[in-house]
């Protein structure tokens, strides 16, 4: 079984493969953006999701999540609900070199939820018209957005994300990425794909992209053949696989341990040459988990990792454990 070859459109911007690293809060910034593209494999990425209200007021973090390498296509993600504040952020981002700009309507988060961001705005589509519109009415790039399949269970069986489908194609929008669980789900329970393919049912004139439980090359294979969907977007199977766009492409790839231990020496790397010393130890601890699982001599690198200050004394030990790898 092989993944169609090809590509598919947001308006004039060709994406090709049909793959999509999902955004991912504190995860998909740009060492991790860059990393993932050297890897290969995948068409978009996604910076992780950026407070429009926090960028409104030039906060450094936001202003950081901004910065980019030169990946392209490359989409920034707004979180946010007051409707001519994503318009000036959008702006921002396109100043920035964004490719396109998204609008986060999936996140469950109770912090940005409470503010009426994030899936929250599924309960209000009025609310949630204005901002795809102030939005598309402020740049000349694609504005998409990601959302879930409701706020709650009972949302989801009525059907109301269809009823956004329309109201985002009669806004302007130009792709929508759909995570098929509800808010009230969080990130429980499973992915139900029968939405993805009845929001490609619908019609609209957009690529849906379909999200949720994509964890291996075989399920990004049935998620394109059940769902129809334009392209797969992949977000935790990246982290507990980096490798997984390049195996989705080539069902004859093989990742070796000793390529694992390696990539997750590239990514140390990239780390320390993009960030400060401590942001980078930070990543370096939080990721370095996810890479080294399964490696024989990775438990005892992940106690090294939880213990030490110094990255360049993890460097050795990751050195260290690609030679046993070789051994």
């Amino acid at each position: 079984m092989t993944f169609p070859h090809g590509s598919f459109f947001i308006r004039d911007l060709e994406i090709s493969p049909r793959l999509v690293m999902a955004p991912l809060h504190e995860i998909t910034d740009q060492p991790f953006r860059k990393f993932i593209k050297e890897i290969g494999g995948v068409g978009l990425v996604v910076s992780e999701m950026i407070s429009s209200e926090a960028l409104v007021r030039s906060a450094r973090k936001a202003e950081k999540m901004m910065a980019n390498t030169g990946e392209h296509p490359y989409s920034m993600q707004l979180s946010g609900s007051t409707p001519s504040v994503l318009a000036e952020t959008a702006r921002l981002c396109e100043e920035a070199g964004a490719d396109m700009v998204d609008l986060n309507m999936g996140c469950p988060a109770s912090n940005v939820t409470k503010g009426g961001a994030g899936s929250a705005l599924l309960r209000d589509v009025r609310l949630a018209e204005s901002c795809v519109s102030a939005m598309v009415k402020a740049v000349k790039i694609p504005v998409t957005v990601k959302m879930r399949a409701g706020w709650d269970a009972s949302q989801k069986e009525r059907g109301e994300f269809l009823d956004f489908l329309h109201m985002f194609e009669a806004a302007g929008i130009e792709a929508l990425a759909i995570h098929p669980r509800t808010r009230a789900q969080q990130y429980e329970g499973h992915a139900d794909w029968s939405i993805i393919a009845r929001a490609v049912d619908a019609g609209v004139r957009y690529p849906i992209i379909g999200n949720g439980d994509v964890i291996t090359p075989h399920d990004a294979f049935r998620m394109d053949r059940e769902t129809g969907c334009a392209a797969v977007m992949i977000g935790r199977g990246a982290l507990y696989n980096p490798f997984i766009f390049r195996e989705v492409l080539d069902p004859e790839f093989q990742v070796t341990t000793e390529m694992r231990v390696d990539a997750t020496l590239r990514f140390f790397r990239i780390l320390l040459e993009l960030l400060e010393p401590r942001e980078a130890l930070h990543k370096i601890k939080k990721i370095g988990s996810w890479f080294t699982k399964g490696i024989p001599g990775g438990v005892a690198f992940r106690q090294k990792l939880n213990q030490s200050n110094d990255p360049e004394e993890l460097l050795a030990d990751l050195e260290a454990l690609k030679h046993m790898q070789a051994a």
